[in-house]
């Protein structure tokens, strides 16, 4: 991926932050409607059924119309692949970093015993106490 330096004008400067403020706005929505899904209630709406509410809520407010379409599609296009990613255990995308180990275990079923003062609560990590 390239990399690119930013340096916008006071003016340009306000239009990307409008655009930042007008994703977010669009993403929370996207997971306001996510989260009040719940086992036996239908699904929550798909990346098109949102599309078809954007367009209805740009028609409605035009503080919301007056910012980039696309930069709006596009929080929809992320959070729908984030779902995605999230929910399909095949994809190493799906585990949350904080979830993952740190090291293998020695055995997929069997806990590391940690033994009291053995560097644990000085701050060593768990791969330490394996070797």
């Amino acid at each position: 991926m390239s990399r690119y330096r930013l340096l916008p004008t006071p003016a340009q400067e306000a239009v990307l932050r409008d655009h930042c403020g007008h994703a977010r706005y669009v993403w929370n929505l996207a997971v306001e409607q996510h989260s009040h899904w719940r086992p036996g209630r239908k699904g929550a709406p798909g990346y098109l059924e949102q599309c078809r509410q954007l367009t209805q809520a740009r028609a409605e407010h035009p503080w919301l119309a007056a910012g980039s379409q696309t930069v709006q599609q596009q929080a929809l296009r992320d959070f729908a692949q984030a779902m995605t990613a999230f929910f399909d255990p095949v994809n190493p995308a799906g585990t949350a970093p904080a979830t993952r180990r740190a090291c293998p275990p020695r055995h997929p079923s069997l806990p590391v015993p940690v033994p009291p003062g053995a560097g644990a609560d000085r701050g060593l990590g768990l791969c330490s106490l394996l070797t």
